[in-house]
């Protein structure tokens, strides 16, 4: 089966996704399952291939057949399978499929197989399995980006979760407060200096988003690290050579003229001491909690957050004097178990947990002793352990215990957030709607703070939009005065109310 080299990585994503679906059951699975995207002569236009483009980087990641053709557009055919191919250099473009994926009023073929039909209008996503939907000429990509990302939900769904609902036709619009207020479908205007923190899988998705739009100034791409091979399996952007490429240089080349890229390969504490701790609008993209923590400290004019859990993806936006901050979502109900504390308790030995914490604090690499109580205590092979040895502790961790790579799969159970490998079409949805939130931001100030959640497992019909108050009890730095005389110092001119 023409499967890439980096299919383990999809399997962990599936595995705590669907209980008892490991890397075996996953490859039978697939293994006669050949997935078309048919893309009707009204969709070949700038919506029509903004989703072609998404879908298909999203498909070619973990479907092994992939058959695509664009009507009346050979060049896009040929186009879209040398894309699908960089991605997976094993996949296979021949073939029938047994399920396809229409954009637009496309011909349907004889074959009577199960369609899921997409398209699109601005700010609007149309998924179905009924009827098809026509794909807008806007130059807005967010419409189109949510359709891609709830057509692959659909057919993942359909052919991996069988006993899941039924899957439903879906009108879904990018949700008030994330989006533009305005009712214009075209998205254009100066965004001034934006920042993103965090070029992994959601940051992939939100270069994939701004790059497509009109909107003039600079966006900073700030993320010191390299793209592993397991990262593939969700980074829309990459491809199977951009293994060792670092992550902001190779988002930054994503950009045209008009939106103008700059790429800082440091950590976010650096970046924002080198720059005063002064950025007016920032996206962040972390991956802990701790991090956006601390990225709201440095207090920003505005902030658009962005995640994935194991139940559901989510994005706010924040209003640090008028709403709830970023620290407001992550304050502790009970105290927390330190990572040195879980991750001891992960590899069964609580009683070494001085020397994990020295491990983790150095960046020191596993010792063979410390493998060999793990695998006593565990009751694991020390063999499995053994390829860890020398290797940052966290990354057994990450890795060996959620990862699978040392504890089977349907044993991991489900991981801490921020240990969460997520699905592709997850993280993508997530990064189309931080993009939205970006520009809305940098365009139009924020009145309040808002977060908005989707679940791309379940049969739901909308975002869950919720507006988020301060915590009131005087627990967050949005509530200290100290802070907020410095943000009134930094930020002078007044919010919208």
């Amino acid at each position: 089966m023409a499967i890439p080299d980096y299919f383990q990585r999809n399997a962990v994503a599936i595995s705590q996704a669907i209980s008892g679906l490991d890397q075996a059951r996953l490859e039978s699975r697939l293994g006669d399952v050949c997935v078309g995207v048919r893309i009707g002569p009204d969709a070949l236009n700038r919506e029509g291939n903004a989703l072609a483009d998404l879908l298909v980087r999203l498909l070619a990641r973990l479907y092994p057949a992939l058959v695509i053709c664009a009507e009346g557009d050979g060049e896009l055919t040929d186009e879209l399978q040398a894309l699908a191919q960089r991605i997976n250099p094993h996949v296979d473009t021949s073939g029938q499929p047994t399920i396809e994926i229409v954009l637009g009023k496309a011909t349907e073929g004889q074959q009577s197989i199960q369609r899921i039909y997409a398209g699109s209008s601005g700010w609007m996503a149309r998924v179905s399995t009924s009827e098809t939907h026509e794909c807008g000429d806007s130059n807005n990509p967010f419409g189109a980006g949510v359709a891609a990302c709830l057509a692959a939900a659909h057919l993942f769904r359909i052919l991996l979760m069988p006993n899941a609902e039924p899957t439903v036709d879906i009108e879904l619009t990018v949700p008030d407060g994330v989006r533009l207020p305005s009712n214009g479908a075209d998205v254009e205007g100066d965004i001034g200096n934006l920042v993103l923190a965090g070029g992994g899988a959601i940051g992939n998705a939100v270069v994939w988003a701004l790059a497509r739009t009109e909107v003039v100034g600079s966006v900073g791409i700030v993320d010191y690290e390299c793209v592993d091979l397991g990262n593939i399996q969700r980074y829309v952007l990459a491809e199977r050579a951009d293994e060792g490429e670092p992550k902001a240089s190779g988002l930054a080349e994503m950009f045209g003229k008009k939106l103008k890229a700059r790429p800082f390969e440091t950590k976010l504490a650096e970046y924002l001491e080198t720059n005063g701790h002064r950025v007016e609008h920032l996206l962040l993209a972390l991956d802990s909690e701790k991090d956006r923590c601390a990225a709201q400290a440095s207090l920003p004019f505005r902030i658009a957050n962005a995640w994935t859990q194991p139940n559901d993806l989510g994005v706010s936006v924040h209003d640090f004097l008028g709403g709830a901050c970023v620290c407001c979502l992550y304050l502790p109900n009970s105290r927390q178990k330190n990572d040195d504390e879980i991750i001891a308790e992960a590899f069964g030995v609580p009683n070494m947990l001085m020397q994990v914490r020295d491990l983790l604090h150095s960046g020191g690499g596993a010792p063979r002793d410390l493998l060999e109580a793990i695998a006593s205590e565990s009751g694991l092979e020390l063999e499995k352990l053994l390829p860890f040895e020398g290797k940052p502790l966290r990354t057994l961790y990450t890795e060996g215990f959620c990862g699978g790579a040392v504890i089977p799969l349907d044993r991991v159970g489900a991981p801490p957030g921020d240990v969460h490998v997520p699905l592709a079409h997850q993280s993508a949805l997530a990064g189309v709607l931080l993009a939205a939130a970006g520009v809305r931001i940098a365009l139009n100030e924020c009145a309040g703070s808002l977060v908005a959640r989707y679940d791309v497992l379940k049969r739901q019909e909308h975002f869950h939009v919720n507006r988020v108050a301060k915590n009131g009890e005087g627990m967050c730095i949005c509530e200290d005065e100290d802070y907020r005389e410095v943000y009134r110092h930094k930020f002078p001119r007044e919010p919208v109310t």
